[in-house]
């Protein structure tokens, strides 16, 4: 039963499971780190270009009198 084929889900054994639970071993991940510089990049730009909007606002209309001459 020791054999990798199975345990559940390619889980480890519990003698070669890495310490600490999942949670605190993914900050050590290259790609966390590569998701996370990217997820704070689209932040940036989205915010510094004004909800990405390729074009400024639509210009001023004048006021619609209320009552007409």
């Amino acid at each position: 039963m020791d054999d990798p084929k199975f345990h559940q889900h390619g889980g480890f054994p519990a003698e070669h499971r890495p310490p600490g639970p999942r949670w605190k071993r993914m900050h050590h991940s290259p790609f966390f780190w590569v998701a996370a510089t990217f997820i704070l990049l689209a932040m940036v730009i989205y915010v510094t270009t004004d909800n990405l909007a390729l074009r400024p606002g639509l210009p001023a209309r004048e006021p619609v009198p209320v009552l007409s001459p």
